[in-house]
């Protein structure tokens, strides 16, 4: 059997970091795929033709990977997610896109918004709902979600079906270290011989985990109720991952 390993690289999650391990791994055997309309559109019919036209691509990454993944008698996917305390990440979206400047919507508005301005107008219908439930919405949605859609229930219930129930290799931002080790032993059984490891990419917070909270916390507190209510999702898939680790990493 042949396998791929699928990245879904969630914006502003140690993805970077992330690929160049596959890369440093694979060489150009990795692809960092950029053809989000493609994607997008095609969904796993699209995915499924692209590895089998490449059939020596050994890992893909994409920011909007399909899901589901496509099914083949051919080959086997193997999803990777790393999710992050969503707390910490709007900060973390704001200050990266606000450096940004240009180059999209969010990156235009950051640089001219205050951050508490900037959570406001992510609140907005026309707005994507980056930092409100956006993780549990990358992992459970079956289909592209509208900026003004919520994250229903049984979105929440199936990404957390899927980090739970070992549908999917995952990992934590803040706990890098050891969900890369533990996935890298995994991707091992797949890939014999490999030799999996990581420099941290496109860090631009280099504050301990328990600073970088802190400093979410204390810059965010006059839209705090509004972020928290808007990432109950998002918390819960982070606790459960979390709980997951424990069970995988001291087990």
């Amino acid at each position: 059997m042949r396998y791929v390993i699928t990245h879904g690289h969630i914006f502003k999650n140690a993805g970077t970091t992330f690929d160049y391990a596959l890369e440093k791994a694979f060489g150009k055997d990795f692809c960092d795929h950029r053809d989000d309309k493609d994607m997008r559109q095609g969904g796993a019919e699209y995915l499924r033709q692209f590895i089998l036209d490449n059939p020596n691509l050994k890992a893909i990454s994409s920011h909007h990977l399909c899901n589901p993944l496509p099914e083949s008698d051919e080959f086997k996917c193997i999803p990777v997610y790393f999710v992050r305390n969503p707390i910490d990440r709007v900060l973390s979206v704001y200050n990266f896109e606000r450096k940004q400047k240009k180059g999209s919507k969010g990156a235009e508005m950051a640089s001219k918004l205050t951050l508490e301005e900037y959570v406001r107008w992510r609140m907005t219908p026309e707005a994507p709902k980056v930092i409100f439930d956006y993780q549990t919405a990358y992992i459970g949605r079956t289909r592209n979600l509208r900026p003004q859609e919520a994250v229903s229930t049984e979105i929440f219930q199936r990404a957390l079906d899927i980090v739970v129930n070992d549908r999917a290799l995952i990992g934590t931002v803040e706990r890098f270290d050891e969900s890369f080790d533990h996935i890298a032993q995994q991707l091992s059984r797949y890939f014999p011989g490999v030799e999996f490891s990581y420099e941290r990419k496109n860090v631009t917070n280099k504050s301990s985990t328990e600073d970088k909270f802190r400093q979410a916390v204390d810059q965010l507190r006059p839209v705090l109720s509004e972020v928290v209510g808007g990432n109950a999702f998002d918390m819960a898939l982070y606790k459960a991952v979390n709980e997951k680790l424990d069970l995988l990493v001291k087990g």
